[in-house]
């Protein structure tokens, strides 16, 4: 057999440059390809994010009262009390309310200028299940935009105001008395409803088309037994 002469060995190495830098510009060609799949991709993310946007109004009702002071009127024809009223921008059903009350006031564009909000959670984790719920400990809500600014805030303080206890100092009940943050979804007709979702803000997701929601800080008390 005759060995490869030098002009052999030539070629050889030019077939094989040749056949590499095919390879090589086929390899950009796919990348291309990829690029401009995931700037497609992107592209209609956002479109449906902006097509599914949706406005979030929120209703803060003040049913709070003073502890141990007289009875509050149950009268759900009276007006109610609301101090305050703003929206939540862009949100979608992705996203729980929860997650739209604590990205709102530091998210650009979520609360139209001259609107504060300010809240604080108080999480509790059911050992059993492992879930998270959180529960609204907190809040702080200033609306500027009109003539008036118009302001709320308040903190839950729910305590036992008695103890019972009998001749032996053994604890047999008491009463619970306070006010904290309640919630529930509203149409704008029925903000004196008290019927409130057995869900907490965290497990409840938003919507697709503009919605409310009532957050009322609530007075409730009552007598329990050990």
């Amino acid at each position: 057999m005759d060995e490869p002469t030098h002009s052999n060995a030539t070629e050889n190495k030019e077939e094989d440059d040749c056949q590499m830098a095919e390879r090589k510009m086929s390899m950009k060609n796919r990348m291309k390809q990829l690029s401009a799949l995931v700037l497609a991709a992107t592209m209609a993310m956002g479109t449906y994010t902006s097509a599914f946007a949706a406005d979030m109004t929120v209703y803060i009702r003040d049913n709070s009262k003073e502890i141990s002071t007289s009875a509050q009127s149950d009268d759900t024809t009276a007006t109610p009390n609301i101090p305050v009223i703003f929206t939540i921008h862009n949100v979608d059903s992705r996203m729980s309310l929860y997650t739209a009350l604590t990205q709102a006031p530091t998210t650009a564009g979520m609360l139209d200028t001259g609107v504060t909000l300010t809240t604080t959670w108080n999480p509790y984790t059911d050992t059993t299940t492992g879930n998270t719920y959180q529960y609204l400990l907190s809040l702080s809500a200033t609306d500027k935009t009109g003539e008036k600014t118009k302001s709320f805030a308040g903190t839950n303080d729910g305590k036992n105001t008695r103890l019972d206890y009998d001749d032996e100092g053994n604890l047999l009940g008491g009463k619970y008395e306070g006010n904290s943050w309640m919630w529930g979804w509203t149409d704008g007709s029925n903000l004196n409803s008290t019927s409130y979702p057995d869900v907490t803000l965290n497990n409840a997701k938003c919507k697709d088309v503009d919605f409310a929601i009532i957050l009322s800080f609530d007075y409730s008390s009552f007598e329990w037994a050990n």
